[in-house]
């Protein structure tokens, strides 16, 4: 009988422990560690990152020509004029240089939208390219360096026909166009587009100096009016003294006929 019980003891005690851990953890709320939800951002509050993002800083053995850089270099609109702004990110280009020595030309591509003529946007494009470039320049860059070339509308990263899509398109974008004094990946370092020559400061300089010093055009003068004149014209072929209404002088005799007939006087 006593066996029995202790059986039914050792049975049972398991039971209420259990039941009294259950009741703790009900009652103090320990049962679920989870933090409690958070609600997600807005649409209108979320901004896509733009594809010049650096989501990796440039290296040789990447295999890839693009350095992305973070923000975006604005212009005037429809001038090579660098807008207040750019700052941060000629900065980040300038430093870019300066620390990788290796690259021995970098490519600075224009691109600009397709609001205006293609001829246009290209020569646009690449002043605005010279633009960046002459700013390096200015900071202690050489020249030789930099490659300057403008693309115009012809490579678009979104649509022309939304104002979203030609902003993203009026843009500057950088790549390695020599490595060490090759060109990077064996491609052409111009890329095909049209290129301006990258001068050094003190060229810019003597090329300015020489244009102020050019001497100006004379004055253009200005039309005047002769008013009616009468001038003496000359009727019949050029060369014969006879006008019009005028006999021809007798011909002499023994002088040859014209039109090969016979003398005057021939038998």
């Amino acid at each position: 009988m006593d066996s029995k019980r202790k059986q039914a003891g050792r049975t049972a005690l398991p039971f209420a422990v259990a039941a009294a851990i259950a009741v703790v953890q009900a009652g103090h709320g320990c049962g679920d560690n989870r933090l409690p939800p958070r609600d997600l951002p807005r649409a209108e509050e979320q901004r896509a990152l733009p594809r010049w993002y650096p989501e990796r800083p440039w290296s040789e053995k990447g295999g890839e020509s693009q350095v992305f850089i973070e923000g975006k270099i604005v212009f005037n609109t429809n001038q090579a004029a660098i807008r207040p702004g750019s700052e941060k990110t000629l900065e980040t280009l300038l430093q870019f240089l300066k620390e990788h020595p290796e690259v021995t030309r970098l490519r600075i591509e224009g691109h600009t939208d397709a609001q205006a003529s293609e001829e246009h946007n290209q020569e646009l494009s690449a002043q605005r390219a010279l633009a960046v470039a002459d700013w390096l320049v200015d900071r202690g860059i050489e020249s030789t360096r930099l490659i300057a070339v403008g693309f115009g509308e012809s490579r678009p990263l979104g649509p022309n026909e939304i104002a979203a899509g030609r902003s993203e398109n009026r843009r500057v974008e950088f790549h390695v166009a020599e490595v060490n004094g090759r060109p990077f990946l064996g491609k052409d370092p111009y890329a095909g587009g049209l290129a301006l020559e990258v001068l050094s400061l003190e060229e810019r300089k003597l090329r300015a100096e020489q244009a102020r010093q050019r001497p100006a055009p004379p004055p253009r003068k200005g039309f005047v009016a002769t008013g009616d004149e009468i001038k003496p014209v000359q009727v019949g072929p050029p060369g014969n003294a006879a006008q019009e209404g005028e006999p021809l002088p007798p011909a002499k005799e023994g002088a040859p006929a014209k039109d090969g007939a016979s003398p005057t006087g021939g038998g």
